[in-house]
């Protein structure tokens, strides 16, 4: 069974979602809203699946826009189970 791997972005309200989807879809990043996954806590109920390979673009495009920075898990599907594992990156943390 083949594993797929993607990063699922956490962030503080749906005005910021969509609008980082937006951004990002315009940007040509893999990126869409979907709900937040159940297992994961902290975000206004909507979250950014995006490909890990556009993960530092993403970050980037948060800090442009000026939106609060989101909390990063990376993703692992295999079948119908998936694993997350947060991500800390401390340049993403960093002042606006």
């Amino acid at each position: 069974m083949e594993r797929e791997h993607y990063g699922v972005a956490l962030v503080s309200d749906t005005k910021e979602a969509m609008k980082a989807g937006e951004a990002g879809k315009r940007k040509g990043l893999t990126v869409r809203i979907i709900p937040t996954p159940g297992r994961l806590y902290g975000s206004c109920g909507f979250s950014l699946k995006y490909a890990l390979s556009d993960e530092q673009a993403l970050c980037e495009l948060f800090r442009c826009l000026r939106l609060s920075a989101p909390v990063l898990y990376h993703a692992e599907r295999q079948g119908l189970s998936v694993t997350y594992a947060p991500v800390f990156s401390p340049d993403l943390h960093e002042s606006v």
